[in-house]
Formats: structure tokens, sequence, C-alpha cells
């Protein structure tokens, strides 16, 4: 595929993005084993806080049976006891008002009274302070029991503090992946808007360099390894059939004019020669673009007097020279001066003839 800058940059946009998306993912996944493994801390914290709130309430249940029970019963002891005290005061208070009269026997029947209430008295006072201890003993594990609570409430205000961070924590996370994931596809979409272009482009370009080598001569077998190059003046360079790539080793080269007449074609692997050229002027055009003032042409085959020859005309400073020899001789050994005569337009050294033997016809 042709190099493209525009597509170039989007990959390398799309690689940016996909970085900074799987970096966001990455981040996301860190957050939700951290909000995770915060939420089953907090649920054990919670299980706690509900044991201990299911045990200050079983204590709490307690205590108000054991206070549902034992209150009227202090009530009624409380009066009762009041009851027995007033008793006891009037009776002592009696005697005491007999020993002054000197009554002594009334004296001691109120005090024996007296002792009587008083000891009732103490018995309901003794039974209070026996309910009421248990009123206490009830109470104490419900006090024990509303601590704990109060604590494992304590873990896990602190546990569900913990997990709301890392559950905000991995929302902006979450959200920062969301982010990177909609702009990567858009790189993606981007990237893949601009892939399908150069493909057509391509597309284009191959079965336009096809059709140019096509008319430059080119074979079947060679069109699906060909570089086409476009000259500045509008001529074509087309490299076919080398090792690797097209212009690679051993490759052939042809050519095509500006107006589209094949003027060259070297076939893979075969030495460059005159006879690679379509015809004299493309020849001659080729040395002109080599910045040669003249040469020579190609090499052709024709008759004298019934006898093959083959002979070269020059053109630019070597025009009017020929170069000839008897028979139909390998063009491409034809060119070298052992292998011809040189006929030249008898302007001083390079100018004149060299009969080297190799054309005996007439006029030699």
């Amino acid at each position: 595929m042709a190099k493209d800058t525009e597509l170039d940059r989007l990959k390398s946009a799309q690689d940016l993005a996909y970085q900074r998306k799987q970096t966001a993912y990455d981040k996301q996944q860190r957050a939700w084993e951290k909000r995770s493994k915060a939420r089953d801390v907090m649920n054990r914290a919670h299980d706690a806080k509900q044991r201990a709130y299911d045990e200050q309430d079983r204590t709490w249940q307690q205590c108000q049976r054991v206070r549902s029970a034992n209150g009227p019963r202090i009530d009624s002891l409380n009066t009762q006891q009041e009851q027995a005290y007033q008793n006891m005061v009037r009776a002592f208070e009696s005697s005491r008002s007999a020993w002054d009269r000197g009554d002594r026997a009334g004296a001691a029947s109120y005090a024996e009274q007296g002792r009587g209430y008083k000891a009732e008295s103490q018995g309901y006072v003794a039974e209070r302070r026996k309910l009421v201890e248990e009123i206490r003993s009830a109470r104490g594990p419900h006090d024990s029991a509303k601590t704990a609570f109060q604590r494992s409430k304590a873990e896990f205000d602190s546990c569900k503090r913990v997990f709301d961070s890392a559950k905000s924590e991995h929302e902006r996370a979450a959200k920062e992946f969301q982010q990177a994931k909609a702009e990567f596809d858009v790189a993606v979409k981007a990237f893949q808007v601009r892939l399908d272009t150069v493909k057509k482009s391509n597309a284009q370009k191959r079965d336009d360099d096809r059709a140019i080598a096509m008319r430059a001569g080119v074979s079947a077998e060679y069109l699906g390894n060909i570089k086409v190059r476009k000259n500045n003046d509008g001529s074509y360079d087309i490299f076919y059939g080398g090792i690797s790539k097209p212009d690679g080793f051993g490759h052939g080269h042809a050519a095509l004019s500006r107006t589209g007449k094949a003027t060259h074609d070297r076939k893979p692997f075969d030495a460059n020669r005159p006879e690679n050229f379509a015809d004299d002027e493309a020849y001659i055009d080729f040395q002109k673009s080599k910045g040669h003032g003249g040469g020579w042409g190609l090499a052709h085959y024709g008759y004298i007097d019934g006898k093959p020859v083959t002979f070269v005309y020059g053109w630019g400073t070597k025009e009017g020279e020929t170069l000839l020899a008897d028979g139909h001789v390998d063009k491409s050994t034809f060119h070298r001066s052992q292998n011809h005569n040189h006929y030249g337009s008898g302007q001083g050294p390079h100018g004149n003839a060299k009969d080297r033997g190799r054309y005996t016809g007439r006029g030699a």
C-alpha cells in the first residue's frame, strides 16, 4: 500500500487513543477491585452490626420482662414497707407514752408490736432489694450488648465511608474509561474511513498503473509486480519483475512517452541494449534526455544489391555518418567498433571512413 501521511497520522492517533483506553480500563479495574474489597469488608461489618443489634434487642427484651415482672411487686413492697414502717413508728410512740404513764405492761406490749412491724418492714426491704438486684442483673448484659452494638455500628460506619470513597473512585474511573473508549471509537472510525479511501485510491492507482504498463507492452504475467513512476515531462517509467520488489534485482524496465507511445522495454534479467527501444526516435530521445548532443540510432537490417547488411545512422553531431556491416549481425554486438565499418562525413579525423573489413559490398 502506498504511504499516506494522513493515514499514518490517524493510525498514530488511534494507537495513542488505544493506549489511553487501556490505561483507563486498567484504572477502572483496579478501582473496581478496591470497591469490591471495601464492599466485602462493609458487608461483614454490617452483619456484625446486625448481630450486635439483635443481641442488644434480645437483652433489652429480657430486661423489660424482668422489669415488667418485678416492677409491680416492687411498688407493692414499697407500699407495704411504708405501712409497716408507719405502724412501727406508732407502736414505739405508744410504748413510750405507756412507759411515761407508768404502764409497764402496756409499754412492753407496744414495744413488742413495734419490733414486729420493724421485722415486717425489713422483710419487705430485703425482698425489694432482691427484685431490684434482679433488674440490675438483667440490665448488665443489655448495657454490654448496647456498648458492643455502638462499637459495631461505628465500625460499620467507618467501613461504609471507605466503601463510599471506593465507589466514587470507581465511578470516576468508569466515566474516564467510557470517555477514553468513545475517543478510541472515534479514532478507529476516522482511521477506517481514511483506510477505505486509501484502499480505493490504491486500487484505482493499481488499475491505472496496470493500464499504463499494458500500453507500454509489459506482459500480463508481470502485472502483479509493477512500479510505475510518472516523470515531470508526463512520460512514465515502468519497473517490473524484480526480485522481492518490482524494481529489485534483475527488474525489467519499460517506458511510455507523454503521448502514450511505448518507447522502451527491457525484459527482466536482460541486458540493457539499444534494441530495447521501440524505434529510432525513442532511442534518440532517450540519448537526448541523458544530455547527449549526438549519437547513433538503432541497428537495422537491410539489403544492398540483394545482399543482407546491418546499418545504423547517426544523429546530431554524428548526422551524416553511418555504421555498416555485411550480413544481419547481432544488433547487440554490431555497435562494437570492430564489428562494423564507419562511413563518416569526411570532416576531420572522426568524420572519415574507417574500413575494418566488415563491409565488402558496393561503395566499400
